[in-house]
């Protein structure tokens, strides 16, 4: 599916590291301290990841789940904003929900990778046309180096068309 320029706009700020890592530290200052960064995004998938280290680190000598949860909300997150990027309304959007679900102790760089592009492109498509809020719930699944399963989340977001002021 093509990208607009909005979209293409986004997709370099958000894979920059320095503009992102500027926008980390004003917006994201914990991502930017955990060391959490975007390493691909298109209109169907975004992958985020974040490496074991002292700053995200807990007493078990893996990284802190919040961290987890953040690097797993943040893939959903991009893939969320870069599709609104492409209609021209004004749409507000906020996590509603989340769930997490922890398989192996997480260590060294674990990589989220959420794949629910074309589930936000139909669900946004409905809240325009429809005029009504929409939810949706994208999966993002978390990987170590040796492509073992980590972690998996839930995140759900709700999406709602601004009223226009007139």
């Amino acid at each position: 599916m093509p990208i607009n320029k909005e979209q293409e706009k986004i997709k370099t700020q958000i894979l920059s590291r320095f503009k992102f890592g500027l926008f980390k530290i004003t917006k994201l200052p914990l991502a930017f301290l955990s060391g959490i960064t975007t390493t691909h995004l298109s209109p169907d998938s975004a992958t985020t990841a974040v490496k074991y280290g002292y700053l995200n680190t807990n007493p078990f000598k893996s990284i802190y789940y919040g961290v987890l949860a953040m690097t797993a909300e943040l893939s959903t997150g991009v893939l969320a904003i870069f599709t609104l990027a492409k209609y021209r309304e004004s749409i507000s959007l906020l996590v509603v929900e989340s769930h997490g679900k922890f398989i192996k102790k997480a260590t060294g760089k674990i990589k989220f990778t959420c794949k629910d592009g074309p589930l936000f492109q139909k669900e946004i498509e409905k809240c325009i046309e429809e005029k009504t809020p929409v939810t949706v719930s994208a999966s993002t699944k978390g990987y170590n180096q040796q492509n073992e399963l980590v972690c998996e989340y839930t995140f759900t977001w709700s999406f709602k068309l601004r009223e226009k002021n007139n």
